[in-house]
């Protein structure tokens, strides 16, 4: 069963950060885990190309004992429900420091809101968020604006993409307990990409690829959960064909998920373009949130080895 002890959650005081408070509190007190809530302040912007930006240093000075009452007042919220909180504020840039008070703190859980669409918001997410999920050690919640933290906080339908890789079947594992916390439905999801373009691979029978790839598909999903569990959880199978990040997120509408549980295959360049093609537009798109889990998370926890067993 997935134990958590020690919770995660920056915060820039947003609407979809409030909502990341939300989630990372109703986590943190379910499974009597700490929650540390942490504001980054980044530096005050000095030069230009062409010169000194005039900078009003009262203005940040402002922003900054802003940040630190709301920083206080959402450490209030969490107490008043008994989640034992801490607060702190640290300066530089964002990500990096998110990563640093990870490790520093052997976080369990980073819980954190993002935007996906276009815009200033496209480049919070790729600067921030989406660096964060690729090189965090621990597994990482990104919540998005469109999601509704007071409905689904348990996740009680819960939405796997699986592909037969380690990277998935990690994700599965966590999957499984967080369905065994509310005796919730899983759903497995293997999505056959298209046919390569005409004399990409030489000439290839369309329907005989797709048979294939559906047989590939039947096999990976029977072997993502073991008969003994299925006997305790409802698993659901299904088989999409298209861009995969399009039917995660056609999948997860439809069957109205409450959380998304994704594999995420590793920290270097390759695997950067993999996370950035999948992964990351996903993230992007989907309208609850998305629970990015990485191998060392999995090497170290093992969450779902436990629900093998009857639950108790």
């Amino acid at each position: 069963m997935l134990t958590l002890t020690r919770v995660l959650c920056p915060t820039d005081f947003s609407e979809v950060s409030t909502k990341a408070e939300a989630y990372a509190t109703a986590l943190a007190e379910h499974y009597d885990a700490s929650l540390h809530l942490l504001h980054v302040d980044p530096p005050m912007p000095i030069m230009a190309p062409y010169g000194e930006i005039p900078v009003d240093v009262r203005l940040f000075e402002e922003q900054r004992e802003q940040a630190l009452a709301d920083l206080a007042a959402a450490g209030d919220r969490a107490r008043a429900l008994g989640v034992d909180t801490a607060t702190s504020v640290r300066g530089g840039h964002p990500a990096r420091e998110i990563l640093a008070a990870v490790d520093e703190q052997a976080a369990d859980l980073l819980v954190l809101g993002t935007h996906g669409r276009g815009g200033v918001e496209h480049l919070l997410l790729g600067s921030v968020a989406e660096k964060i999920v690729r090189k965090a050690p621990c597994p990482v919640m990104v919540v998005p604006p469109a999601s509704h933290p007071e409905t689904g906080v348990l996740f009680s339908r819960i939405l796997c993409p699986v592909d037969g890789s380690a990277a998935s079947q990690d994700a599965v594992a966590f999957a499984l307990s967080l369905a065994r916390e509310t005796d919730g439905e899983l759903t497995l999801l293997y999505v056959v990409e298209p046919v390569p373009a005409s004399g990409e691979f030489g000439a290839l029978d369309v329907e005989e690829y797709r048979r294939l790839g559906e047989a590939h598909a039947r096999t990976v999903l029977a072997a993502a959960v073991p008969a003994e569990v299925r006997e305790w959880c409802r698993v659901r199978e299904l088989i999409s064909s298209g861009k995969p990040s399009e039917r995660i997120v056609e999948a997860a509408r439809t069957g109205q998920a409450d959380v998304i549980v994704m594999g995420v295959r590793g920290r270097g360049a390759i695997d950067l373009m993999a996370f950035g093609s999948t992964t990351n537009d996903v993230i992007r798109r989907a309208a609850c949130p998305v629970l990015a889990v990485h191998p060392s998370a999995a090497d170290r926890r093992r969450p779902g080895t436990a629900p093998a067993a009857a639950p108790v």
